[in-house]
């Protein structure tokens, strides 16, 4: 009798080391062995690495000093308000933004090769 095995779907994309032109294409919620996330796609636009999709994960949780702000900032090319950061605001408004990234590779404890999405901004 034969045992198939087949790798996971969805294989990450990995792109050089630099800055590229993105979009924010969409925010979905999911929880990992570091509790509740919201992962941020971005796909690359232009040149070879054209439609490239790379993830960006942070907590939910917004504060002035959290990753999740200083995404937003880099998102909106602006600080965030006292009103916004004190009420919250609706993320999914983001989706469509154009923005550049800063992707940095890196290796996973399982010897895989993943691009970070280091820094967003204007």
């Amino acid at each position: 009798m034969s045992v198939i095995v087949k790798p996971a779907g969805n294989k990450a994309s990995v792109v050089a080391n630099g800055t590229y032109p993105a979009k924010l294409t969409s925010i979905k919620q999911f929880k990992n062995t570091y509790g509740d996330r919201l992962g941020f796609e971005f796909t690359l636009e232009g040149g070879e690495v054209d439609g490239a999709k790379l993830l960006r994960s942070t907590t939910p949780t917004l504060t002035d000093r959290s990753r999740l702000a200083e995404l937003m900032r880099g998102l909106l090319g602006r600080e965030l308000t006292l009103d916004e950061l004190n009420q919250g605001m609706d993320i999914e408004t983001l989706v469509g933004t154009e923005c550049n990234v800063l992707v940095l590779q890196s290796k996973g404890k399982n010897g895989h090769t993943y691009s970070n999405v280091e820094q967003v901004f204007k």
